[in-house]
């Protein structure tokens, strides 16, 4: 996956599987430091096998299908930008998945359209609750998929107009906190 958003959609998509119904994306961002972390956690179950297991391209959770490359493709774009990738138990009680990698590395993928991520993965799913938290050295700033749905108008809170709010506010929220990079 070129866009590290692509694996936080299929990181929410492993989530939405398990029964999740809160689902929390955290991104920090320190130039300062020269880091860049993502998490993904959420309400689930939890990992039901050891971290070694979850993160073999060769197990799979999935019915009919034989790998499971997700995970290690993480791993995998993680380490070549001089980090790692972390699974545990989240705070929210399921599945957390943490990559820290450097964010100057010239292999480290672009972060690619979270906005439409996050809101794709609230519109497709209405009872789930899919949150967004951005730290970076400008600032920071949090958006969730109840909240949004909550501020728009009565008649107007479905699927379609919660994604599009949501793309919005992360786009503008991005933009403040992260600025110069195309959202």
């Amino acid at each position: 996956m070129r866009d590290l958003s692509l694996h936080l959609a299929d990181l929410m998509e492993n989530s939405l599987r398990a029964g999740a119904s809160v689902i929390t994306v955290t991104i920090e961002v320190s130039c300062q430091d020269d880091r860049l972390t993502l998490r993904v956690e959420d309400d689930g179950p939890g990992f039901t096998v050891p971290p070694e297991v979850a993160l073999d391209p060769f197990y799979t959770t999935k019915e009919g299908k034989r790998t499971g490359l997700g995970l290690s493709l993480m791993r995998a774009a993680a380490e070549r930008a001089g980090g790692r990738l972390v699974l545990g138990r989240s705070a929210l009680g399921g599945a957390l998945v943490a990559a820290d990698m450097q964010l100057s590395h010239p292999d480290r993928g672009p972060l690619g359209n979270v906005a439409a991520t996050v809101a794709s993965a609230a519109g497709t799913s209405p009872g789930v609750d899919v949150r967004l938290a951005v730290t970076a050295d400008a600032g920071a700033f949090s958006v969730s998929a109840s909240e949004t749905a909550a501020g728009l108008p009565e008649g107007g809170r479905g699927p379609v107009a919660v994604a599009r709010e949501l793309t919005k506010r992360i786009a503008a929220g991005m933009a403040e906190v992260w600025p110069g990079q195309a959202w």
